[in-house]
């Protein structure tokens, strides 16, 4: 396209240097017709038929008609090599054509014409030389920039998936470690219920024993009354004993209670971190598309493009402190789990100080019987 476009603007420029010098060539030459024309013409112009067709007025034999031939001179698209070559071959060959010519007419003003003419095509071959120079810079500080802009969203990209694969690692450490807890508080508790029933068997074996040996050594009304006694001490250890019940129940119950409470809220925040990970990375991937339609559509507008590219990196920042600011908000409440777990293990803390001090209470009643047995003694040996 730019090889024809070149070749029409110097076909135009030859032609009326060639209607000039037939013009006067047939002003000078007594053999000139005024119906013929030049065959160079008829055979290089890339003017329409319709216009060749029309007669040709003839010249005046003096006074050549000044003519301004210079073309509107606009960027170009850059031409081919190829073409290049083809235009240096053709003005090579028209000094030739020039030359002799000029030494046909042997006139003044067709060697200034010549000059005026080679003066153009030079400033053509410079403007086209100028435009390509200008077109290769502009395209090659172009494709850096996109490269640039292309590697700095896959750095924001690579880093916000870090930061959320890091969080959530740790909120699954975090649930693995309170389930490994739990798991250790039911295994203690299921101990305890286990040495507690053991106990209270020996207690009864040992207490039917010494019954036993009662009746054996006393008489029906003194083992009635040690038997009444023993039943009544019987009677108070089992209603401390259900009160103890009673009170595990309700500790279990509100355990049980905070449990399920802390593993909802647990869950909850969870599902919201999930949600709004994979609505910023639709939203990323959405803008990362928007930005390569904009860039495949619009190369030709790259000034212009080039500030809009500008703004979309501040709104890429603004959005990367968005998230900043999310990943921060999301490691508060992080925190806040961990403080309730910690208000938890205190609260199981407190739960354990309390059965031991059930077992103390059971401690020192277990001191208790034994002190009534050795006054028991004592009352027998007397």
């Amino acid at each position: 396209m730019t090889d024809r476009m070149l070749r029409e603007r110097l076909g135009y420029l030859s032609d009326e240097f060639d209607e000039g010098m037939s013009a006067h060539l047939r002003s000078v030459s007594p053999h000139a017709t005024h119906g013929s024309r030049s065959p160079r013409r008829s055979s290089r112009s890339p003017r329409p038929q319709q216009q060749q067709q029309q007669p040709q007025q003839p010249a005046p034999p003096q006074d050549l008609p000044v003519r301004d031939s210079r073309p509107d001179v606009r960027p170009w698209p850059v031409p081919s090599e190829q073409s290049l070559n083809n235009n240096d071959d053709l003005l090579s060959k028209r000094p030739l054509d020039i030359g002799s010519l000029s030494l046909m007419s042997a006139g003044k003003p067709i060697r200034g014409r010549e000059t005026e003419l080679k003066q153009k095509i030079q400033t053509l071959e410079d403007t086209v030389a100028e435009y390509e120079r200008q077109k290769y810079n502009v395209m090659g500080t172009f494709s850096e920039y996109r490269e640039r802009v292309a590697e700095r969203e896959r750095k924001l990209e690579a880093e916000y998936s870090t930061k959320i694969i890091a969080l959530s690692e740790e909120v699954l450490g975090a649930k693995k470690d309170f389930e490994a807890r739990m798991k250790s508080f039911q295994a203690l508790q299921d101990k305890f219920e286990r040495e507690k029933e053991t106990a209270l068997e020996k207690l009864r074996q040992e207490h039917q024993k010494e019954i036993q040996l009662l009746e054996q050594r006393f008489s029906e009304s003194q083992l009635l009354n040690l038997e009444q006694k023993y039943m009544i001490e019987i009677q108070r250890l089992e209603e401390e004993r259900k009160s103890l019940k009673s009170e595990k129940e309700r500790l279990g119950e509100t355990f049980e209670s905070k449990l399920r409470r802390a593993q909802t809220l647990y869950e909850t925040e969870l599902t919201a971190a999930k949600m709004l990970y994979s609505k910023e990375l639709e939203a990323l991937r959405d803008h990362e598309e928007a930005l390569k339609e904009e860039l495949m559509a619009r190369q030709d507008e790259f000034h212009d493009r080039l500030q809009e590219m500008q703004l979309q990196a501040k709104r890429s920042q603004e959005e990367l402190s968005t998230c900043r600011h999310e990943v921060a908000a999301l490691e508060k409440r992080l925190q806040q789990k961990e403080a309730e777990v910690i208000a938890i293990s205190k609260e199981l803390e407190e739960a354990r100080t309390e059965t031991n001090q059930a077992l103390q209470k059971l401690s020192t009643v277990e001191h208790e019987l034994l002190e009534t047995k050795k006054k028991y003694r004592e009352q027998e040996e007397e």
